[in-house]
């Protein structure tokens, strides 16, 4: 059976239990509620650490957002935590939301993010502070309330924590923020040294919210960094809810009790020292679907189609842990390609995962894959099949995207 938050027994290779002893239609443990609600609202809120922010628990990923009556639909229905970035498809998630939150911007919480890696620029306190304006300029604002640094971990910029660490951006913090652009200092990552990197951001004292990835497929080793971050009074924001999401699949864990998607977000809900969740949101059938989790116990109907989802996909779905990195014998991003396909396929966000594959560099694809007898599989604690999936994800990208011309060839040997 799939666990509540706090049972931390759970090992890698013995995650599945029994559903056996699941008692029809009734609440189970590890439901306690953390939020209240407002009047009007069916949405219930929670405080976001020190910052003294309310935040809807079910948060607005704003990555695939092409529509701005969708931002206003979900803050008139209560959805009050918006979530965005600089490079998200090229500033076009800004310019959405910014478009969106016309007449109504003093209603929600908004962040973006900076980081000069994405943009290949050096990371020094000025280009900070023009990335800044630049997102200002997109949103329709004089201001954030969070402003987070993205993506930190070092598959991703090849530095990891090193880069929380940089005095050019506190330099350029401390001048945002004595000039009102943001208010409050952030992190997020999902590589495989997101304990290091986030345990560093509690730790220090230099930062008030942190976003990282937590589910019920992968969270024995976040509990703990959850709570430090409630004695810290640092702000969790959870992100990759849905454990893979395998989208075309989702069918078949739904029900008239319940759906995958919804028993996936109140899994993370039901735990108090959770501040919300970010999920991608791309029109109002989703606003509705996933609002509807906000303020709902656990009941067994949701325990049963979690447990049949991992049954179904545990052995699918990376964990982004990094074990079988060092069993490569190439330089292949095992990890990053996973999560470009999953964005790809199970989040349908057209071009995003292929673009961040052509990105790549020839030496850190998958073509090499088709040759290689699959040591890296003896590393995974999930036992995943990762040289088939990385295959997989190599057709589908590199068809999805062209690979640039000065490296195409390469990376298909």
């Amino acid at each position: 059976m799939v666990d509540s938050p706090s049972d931390q027994s759970l090992s890698r290779r013995g995650f599945l239990k029994s559903t056996a002893a699941l008692a029809v239609g009734g609440v189970l443990p590890g439901s306690a509620m953390g939020g209240e609600k407002e009047s009007g609202s069916a949405m219930r809120y929670r405080t976001l650490g020190r910052t003294g922010l309310r935040v809807s628990e079910v948060g607005f990923g704003a990555y695939g957002i092409k529509k701005p009556d969708v931002i206003r639909y979900a803050v008139d229905r209560g959805i009050n935590y918006i979530d965005t970035s600089h490079c998200y498809r090229g500033g076009k998630s800004e310019e959405v939301v910014g478009e969106g939150l016309k007449g109504i911007r003093e209603k929600v919480v908004l962040t973006t993010k900076w980081c000069p890696y994405h943009i290949d620029k050096p990371a020094k306190k000025q280009v900070f502070i023009d990335m800044l304006d630049r997102s200002l300029q997109r949103l329709k604002t004089d201001y954030v309330d969070v402003l987070m640094n993205h993506q930190v971990g070092k598959e991703s910029d090849g530095l990891g924590v090193d880069r929380l660490k940089n005095p050019e951006m506190y330099e350029a913090w401390e001048t945002v923020k004595q000039a009102g652009k943001a208010r409050f200092l952030g992190a997020s990552g999902h590589n495989s040294d997101l304990m290091e990197v986030m345990n560093w951001a509690v730790e220090s004292g230099k930062l008030d919210v942190i976003l990282c990835r937590y589910n019920f497929l992968d969270y024995p080793e976040q509990q703990k960094l959850i709570d430090k971050c409630e004695a810290n009074r640092i702000g969790f924001v959870a992100m990759k809810t849905l454990a893979g999401a395998k989208g075309e699949d989702l069918d078949n864990f739904r029900d008239s009790q319940t759906s995958f998607k919804q028993a996936a977000l109140k899994w993370v809900l039901s735990n108090s020292k959770v501040s919300n969740l970010i999920i991608s949101i791309q029109n109002e059938k989703q606003v509705d679907e996933y609002m509807a989790a906000s303020g709902q116990d656990l009941r067994s109907a949701d325990y049963q189609v979690l447990d049949d989802y991992a049954s179904a996909f545990s052995g699918q779905v990376c964990r982004y842990c990094g074990d079988c990195q060092a069993a490569c014998p190439d330089d292949v991003r095992i990890a990053d390609i996973l999560r470009f396909s999953m964005y790809e396929r199970e989040y349908q966000q057209e071009g995003r995962g292929a673009n961040a594959y052509a990105n790549l560099v020839a030496s850190e694809r998958a073509a090499h894959c088709l040759h290689c007898s699959g040591v890296c599989e003896q590393a995974c604690g999930y036992d995943l099949p990762i040289r088939t999936l990385l295959i997989d994800a190599h057709d589908r990208l590199a068809a999805g995207y062209p690979l640039p011309a000065r490296d195409a060839a390469a990376g298909a040997g």
